[in-house]
């Protein structure tokens, strides 16, 4: 393993190798691009083209400013291994190597040589601290054999990403939610180029998990994002912000701990990333109002809290496809108890105290609808929803009642003990074996992630999931149809109607009035 280098020799630019490719691949054709001329490599049926630059190396001078477009290169970039990732928690990364040239990309195409191809962005989880669009659980293959242009990409994390400095340093630097403007390069590159790899820069989905979602919701409601995609598909989106005057708290703690000035930005930019992500558990033991300390900042550009977006006009002719897990606060196989599990919790009942709900009312539900769980399975699963399903269906009732686009709702139903519904089940949508961090999936759930793959792909072309087998209704505030996913997926009418009666201010009230 090593750092990824741009190296130019005889006038060809060549990757350095992260992660080899199979040893059956063969180099694609050479693509021209507005960003220069690309060479990946075909593999069975499938194109791709890995760790392509889409914006200038965010440090240096760069450090904590907003992306600048990847300037085009000479010669031939041979896309065949994937890029540096962003700097993160070394225990984070597993075998993908750090640099400081990370945002990056990657692209699986069925047929560069194809036209209006529907495009699908994965923006990855990882607590705003970790991962990439490099991990092999994320690798695109099964979705460009349906006929999609899959892009996957890295995005600046932590303090790199979130930490509040206009205040400290100088307007524009260290705005809140340099990943969230990272996302937005993204997208701009794939209006300039994806036309090359056969897709359609015209007809363009973002999805993401968890944290993905997170900021994928946060592009929704960043106004100078809008036009750059036409649907979405947030899972399990918590949906949370931190307020200038709390960011300002975290990065008033950071800059003493480091001993650097109000002002001193070179002081800062010298500083090593790892030095930052050191400070991590002291900044979340600060934790300041949100359920993690590193999240998108209600700012200039983002003016409204990302629960509260179609509320307030944002993202309504957007396509919607949204939903959750059944188990969110029950960890997947592959996902340690951590301390921003605990902060999650906290979270939760800080949402149920500030909207002032009846606590025992609502859990009384669960009670009701999940009586084969335990007690403290129940309180799981109920602050599970308070933190994710509660502020999903907030967006999802938002945008059914003002907006023009469709919206459609999915459930990620527990249905066997083969198939889990923890937090971060759903990733079987990929197809891709996790045996490397988790068992295998079994058949039913691989026969469960094909059905969530095809009707994700048919939304991607057309704004609808339906299937074949299976017709979605839209979902609205009167009927509230759902898509019930599980090994026999079903249509359900007012899934969470009990619980949302409960919920009724934290479903209606404005979540940034709120302080949430």
């Amino acid at each position: 393993m090593r750092r990824r280098d741009f190296i130019i020799s005889a006038g060809v630019l060549v990757t350095g190798s992260i992660l080899g490719g199979c040893s059956n691949a063969r180099p694609s054709a050479i693509l021209r691009t507005q960003a220069g001329a690309i060479q990946g490599e075909i593999s069975a049926d499938v194109h791709r083209f890995l760790g392509i630059p889409y914006a200038e190396p965010p440090f240096g001078a760069l450090r904590f400013k907003a992306p600048e477009r990847r300037k085009s290169w000479d010669g031939v970039l041979v896309a065949d291994k994937f890029g540096a990732i962003c700097p993160q928690p070394a225990a984070a990364s597993g075998l993908l190597a750090h640099g400081e040239d990370c945002l990056n990309l990657n692209i699986w195409t069925p047929d560069p040589s194809a036209t209006n191809l529907p495009v699908m962005v994965w923006m990855h989880g990882g607590d705003q601290l970790s991962g990439s669009g490099s991990q092999p659980l994320y690798d695109g293959s099964q979705f460009a054999r349906e006929g999609v242009v899959l892009v996957t990409c890295n995005r600046r994390l932590g303090a790199e990403s979130y930490l509040y400095l206009e205040s400290a340093m100088q307007h524009g630097i260290g705005p809140g939610n340099l990943g969230v403007l990272d996302q937005m390069q993204v997208l701009h590159w794939i209006q300039e180029n994806i036309a090359a790899f056969g897709g359609d820069a015209g007809n363009v989905t973002l999805f993401g998990q968890a944290d993905g979602a997170v900021t994928l919701q946060a592009l929704v409601a960043t106004p100078a994002a809008r036009g750059l995609a036409h649907r979405v598909i947030p899972q399990s989106g918590a949906y949370a912000a931190q307020r200038p005057e709390t960011a300002q708290v975290v990065a008033e703690l950071v800059l003493k701990q480091l001993g650097i000035k109000a002002g001193d930005l070179s002081a800062l930019q010298a500083v090593p990333s790892a030095q930052l992500a050191a400070l991590y558990p002291a900044v979340h033991k600060l934790q300041q109002a949100a359920p993690q300390p590193y999240l998108p900042v209600i700012s200039e550009s983002m003016p409204v809290h990302p629960a509260d977006a179609a509320h307030a006009g944002f993202g309504l002719e957007l396509d919607y496809l949204t939903g959750t897990c059944a188990d969110e606060m029950v960890s997947a196989p592959d996902n340690a108890m951590t301390v921003q599990t605990v902060h999650i919790r906290q979270y939760a009942e800080r949402i149920l105290a500030t909207a002032g709900v009846d606590r025992e009312r609502l859990l009384s539900t669960y009670v009701e609808q999940r009586p084969n769980l335990s007690p403290e399975q129940i309180e799981t699963v109920m602050l599970g929803d308070v933190w994710a399903r509660l502020p999903t269906l907030r967006v999802a009732h938002g945008h059914a009642l003002r907006g023009s686009g469709k919206t459609y709702c999915y459930y990620f139903a527990e249905a066997a003990p083969a198939i889990s519904a923890a937090h971060g089940s759903d990733l079987i949508i990929f197809g891709n074996d996790r045996s490397a961090v988790a068992e295998p999936p079994s058949a039913a759930a691989a026969e469960v992630g094909a059905l969530m793959r095809r009707a994700w792909c048919n939304f991607a072309r057309n704004g609808d999931p339906s299937l074949p087998e299976l017709p979605c209704p839209e979902y609205n505030s009167k009927q509230q149809s759902t898509l019930r996913i599980g090994p026999q997926p079903t249509i359900v009418e007012r899934p969470f109607a009990k619980q949302s009666r409960i919920l009724g201010t934290a479903m209606a009230n404005n979540w940034q009035a709120m302080g949430l």
